[in-house]
């Protein structure tokens, strides 16, 4: 990791997120992920954790698009935890990894390496927790995430928030391997319609039915739901 990320420092962008300059190529950071990542948070063990649970009621409260029969694709889906909870639920799921992922269920369960090799128009709900901070180019991602967003699709993300004072960003310094560091104004500028887009405090003793009473501009993590017209 000190190889890949040494030679890096943070540039700030207008659109409301700071970046590594210069950024790792896809090579290098798919080198990181293959060999160090998972084995360094001592592998994919959990099905379920609390952030998990906290992330399936927000979709059941703000998401009309969460029911039976509509199509969620997790973005580096992990350990699974929203899947396996969106599955239980009725959705259809694809999963989006590139450290792989066990085929749990033998009906509406998909996996794919990439969202390259994701088809056109296959999701209604394209959700990521803890991903999108990781990925090797924004832009060429927010294009692939429209093309495989069925049109007026929903976006749900949970993303470290750069402003919180705790953040590399504020510091100065590089979080590994978080490659873009994130404030409610990167999200402002890409939904076209907000559903939800603030940051709150994540705490261990969180109560996981009372998550709206830990809304803080400058805590620890954003989340941001909107439409993402494809």
């Amino acid at each position: 990791s000190r190889k890949i990320f040494s030679k890096c420092s943070l540039k700030k962008s207008e659109q409301g997120y700071w970046f590594l300059n210069p950024m790792p190529s896809e090579k290098e950071l798919d080198k990181y992920y293959n060999s160090l990542y998972w084995e360094s948070r001592g592998g994919k063990n959990d099905i379920v954790i609390a952030r998990d649970l906290i992330h399936f009621d927000i979709l059941k409260r703000y998401v009309n698009e969460f029911q039976e029969n509509k199509i969620l694709m997790n973005f580096g889906s992990g350990h699974g935890g929203l899947s396996h909870l969106a599955w239980i639920q009725g959705l259809k799921i694809i999963n989006i990894e590139p450290g792989g992922m066990s085929k749990n269920y033998n009906q509406r369960w998909q996996f794919y390496k990439s969202i390259d090799d994701a088809p056109d128009n296959s999701a209604d709900i394209l959700y990521g927790s803890h991903s999108l901070e990781h990925v090797q180019n924004i832009d060429k991602f927010l294009i692939e995430a429209k093309r495989v967003l069925k049109n007026n699709g929903i976006m749900f993300w949970e993303v470290p928030n750069a402003i919180c004072e705790s953040n590399g960003a504020m510091r100065g310094i590089i979080d590994i391997p978080h490659t873009y560091y994130y404030t409610t104004k990167f999200f402002e500028n890409i939904f076209s319609e907000i559903i939800l887009n603030m940051a709150f405090d994540e705490e261990e003793d969180t109560k996981i039915d009372e998550w709206e009473n830990y809304n803080n501009p400058r805590g620890s993590i954003i989340r941001a739901i909107g439409r993402f017209n494809s």
